[in-house]
């Protein structure tokens, strides 16, 4: 590749044409296209088919909070963000920005800003709660903050592209032109900012923080204070009112004692929920005391059940509180852990939070502090582990109902657990479509949990690891991956758990393979594949068989891909895993089809369709269609392989699949070339170009203009012909360069991943 990008550029330069070298650029092309599709990842991003309302909402993954009923006393501030600032110099987005001490109304200011300006960015709203006063493992990380917004964009992964420079640089690729409204809450320091920053003036940032953040200038700003005692009585005044309670007295009791709106909130609804409640006009101290004081006098008048719920949830690592998780911590019944969470909230300890649809609530971090100083007076640390105990095993639940209608083989390898099964039932999903949707809004909770495991040494910690990574390989969380696996391999080697480290050396082969270190992948495969042989899973010795197969596939062994795939079609053929059984076959289709056994590959490719469609795969159907179409293609079947190309088109169009489109598109350009059709060939590439760019898929740019440059060089275009060729020539480097074997990120050069 090296030389003929080098003998393309020289002859670029010089301005002449080389048909050798024009020839040794579409032999490389169809070379890298076929290595594309050597393999049918397992568990890849399912059938995301959205409807137009869907595609309207664009931030729906991450939109803002609900807030409280009740806005008032922050008018002056919320007109300042909400009126439009003039464009002048400014080089990229707006950054708006409001601090305050814990308590003044931030995050509440935030999401009317959030409405107030939505109307101005078409492009989406999109809310991001860092985190970053919570618990370490509930933090969000750059690059988890990163992926998390460009899968709300439908990004997809970059298996090169893992670092926080990476995939800010595809960030701000992907944000360019929109006009979109990001809401960064809870930031503390600029370098969490600059990262997360779109590019271009037509978008807008709103940033929330306790203090000024030095190196961000804001083009405005607001800094919350405390409430005066007027404001304080309107707000007061406005919840007991709400909650039909008109008591001038109560109203002038807590203006005279509270300050912040938290405490407010807290006051009144106490108030409003026992309305015989005498409320003391003893101011709390000073500002800073009065969130513990408010806090303080609504636990006085809880039940012990709600006061136990109370420390319970403040315990969870997550930031959605729903009444399962309520029932998991506290063990009790799911009907009363939700009769406990409204008591909670009607005392203006929680607020509601509707963004997941699952009725949760969250809880204010100045809440949570005091309930864990409240925890630590009343609750042992034999109580807190078997709490945490049940949520690790239910959380586990939740990943593995998840993940199973995405890819049915990503769990079976550790379905059993420890102990008696969960009291509480894991939601269920209605397909897989709604189980990524599920997965995509709560992956921040989920991997809080999995951290909070992995820090108390379980010994289940390796299974949610492993049941996560599924979700997280789809997603991109390639960092994340390793964090995780690496942490949980090391326990699994210390309580000599052979199914855990066999589990979690896979796992970091998986990544290995996906960022194109496919030697130090094969090296895991090995020894996990040796560990599931000693551990007697032989669920997890046939995904690793296929997974061989596809390295050796990318690495050129055709003879060992064979083997290993041969092994898995006749592992599958005995069981009763369609989905197995679906993946061996094209397995077994691709190899045949490279290796020019076209017969053979056709038979096993139109097996491999009839099996995905009875398991309602429609991805793998689309891409069985498309290795169809290229065997047809191949041997000059032209219009066998547009019906072929044009079924699988069709089915990434609904699945909303853009990498797959572009590839097909390309695919169709060089049929309709075959057919004579140029104008229809050029109109497929340009469309696959398009699209590739979008997505930011090198080796699809490469092919689209390789192929635009053989249509313009049959024009009798040479100057068209020889632009495209520079820019397949420079991106073929681009991905050379990319693809050069080194160690993953986090990884020992001298461990079993060495290459």
């Amino acid at each position: 590749m090296a030389g003929v990008a080098a003998g393309g550029l020289t002859n670029l330069l010089t301005a002449t044409w080389n048909w050798w070298l024009f020839g040794g650029l579409v032999v490389i092309s169809s070379l890298a296209s076929a290595g594309a599709l050597i393999a049918l990842p397992r568990g890849s991003p399912p059938d995301l088919a959205t409807s137009p309302a869907e595609d309207r909402l664009r931030g729906s993954v991450l939109q803002p909070p609900s807030g409280t009923r009740v806005f008032t006393g922050r008018g002056k501030e919320l007109r300042r963000l909400a009126t439009p600032v003039p464009e002048g110099d400014r080089p990229g987005p707006l950054i708006l920005m409001i601090t305050g001490m814990p308590g003044t109304g931030k995050t509440e200011l935030a999401i009317s800003a959030a409405r107030a300006l939505a109307g101005r960015y078409p492009d989406g709203v999109f809310w991001l709660g860092l985190r970053t006063y919570a618990a370490t493992e509930s933090r969000l990380t750059s690059t988890a903050a990163l992926r998390t917004l460009l899968n709300a964009l439908n990004v997809p992964p970059d298996p090169n592209a893992t670092s926080v420079s990476a995939l800010s640089r595809t960030w701000k690729a992907a944000t360019t032109g929109k006009n979109m409204l990001i809401i960064l809450d809870d930031a503390d320091t600029a370098e969490q900012i600059r990262p997360l920053l779109p590019v271009g003036e037509g978008a807008a940032v709103l940033i929330t923080t306790r203090h000024v953040l030095i190196g961000i200038d804001p083009d405005r700003s607001v800094t919350l204070q405390p409430f005066t005692r007027n404001q304080a009585a309107q707000l007061a005044g406005a919840i007991l009112r709400r909650a039909g309670l008109n008591d001038p007295q109560a109203i002038a009791a807590i203006a005279a004692a509270f300050r912040l709106p938290l405490a407010i909130r807290q006051m009144s609804d106490l108030k409003a929920a026992n309305p015989a409640h005498e409320i003391s006009t003893s101011p709390a101290g000073t500002i800073s005391d009065e969130t513990a004081a408010a806090f303080a006098r609504s636990l006085a008048a809880l039940a012990k059940p709600a006061r136990l719920v109370l420390r319970r949830v403040a315990h969870h690592p997550g930031s959605l509180i729903t009444a399962p998780i309520a029932a998991v911590l506290a063990d009790q019944h799911i009907d009363e852990a939700a009769t406990l969470l409204a008591t909670l909230y009607q005392r203006g300890l929680l607020v509601p939070d509707k963004r997941t649809g699952d009725g949760g609530y969250r809880m204010h971090d100045a809440v949570r502090a005091a309930a864990l100083l409240e925890s630590g007076k009343h609750d042992s640390a034999k109580h807190l582990a078997a709490a945490d105990k049940r949520l690790f095993r239910y959380t586990n639940g939740t990943i593995d109902a998840a993940v199973l209608p995405i890819d049915s083989s990503a769990s079976v390898i550790c379905m059993s657990t420890d102990g008696d099964d969960c009291p509480v039932p894991p939601p269920r999903h209605e397909s897989d479509v709604a189980a990524l949707r599920w997965l995509d809004r709560h992956h921040a909770d989920l991997l809080a949990v999995t951290r909070r495991c992995l820090s108390t040494r379980s010994p289940q910690a390796w299974r949610l690891v492993h049941n996560l990574e599924t979700y997280q390989r789809m997603r991109g969380f390639y960092t994340e991956i390793i964090e995780l696996s690496s942490q949980a391999l090391t326990l699994a080697q210390h309580a000599d758990d052979l199914l855990g480290q066999a589990a979690m050396q896979q796992n970091l082969g998986l990544v290995d393979m996906r960022t194109s270190n496919y030697r130090a992948a094969l090296a895991r495969f090995r020894i996990s594949l040796e560990l599931y042989a000693q551990a007697g899973n032989q669920a997890g010795q046939r995904v690793i068989h296929h997974e061989l197969c596809n390295v050796y596939k990318w690495l050129g062994d055709f003879a060992q891909a064979r083997a290993h795939a041969t092994f898995f079609f006749e592992a599958s053929s005995s069981g009763d895993d369609l989905s197995e059984r679906a993946f061996a076959h094209s397995s077994l289709g691709i190899l045949d089809r490279l290796e020019g056994s076209y017969t053979t590959a056709r038979e096993h490719l139109t097996r491999s369709i009839e099996l995905f469609e009875q398991t309602g795969h429609r991805r793998g159907v689309g891409i069985c269609h498309r290795q169809l179409g290229m065997l047809d293609e191949h041997l000059s079947r032209y219009h066998d392989a547009q019906a072929h190309l044009g079924k699988a088109l069709s089915l990434f169009q609904e699945l909303g699949d853009l990498m797959n489109q572009a590839d097909t598109h390309h695919n169709l350009a060089v049929v309709y070339r075959g057919l004579g059709a140029l104008p229809a060939a050029h109109e497929h590439a340009t469309t696959a170009l398009s699209l590739a760019r979008q997505i930011s898929h090198f080796q699809g740019q490469a092919d689209a203009h390789t192929e635009l440059a053989q249509l313009a060089q049959t024009d009798g275009d040479h100057a068209t012909a020889r632009i495209h060729l520079r820019h397949a020539l420079d991106l073929r480097q681009r991905l050379q360069q990319a693809e050069q074997p080194s160690p993953s990120p986090g990884h020992s050069r001298d461990g079993p991943n060495a290459g």
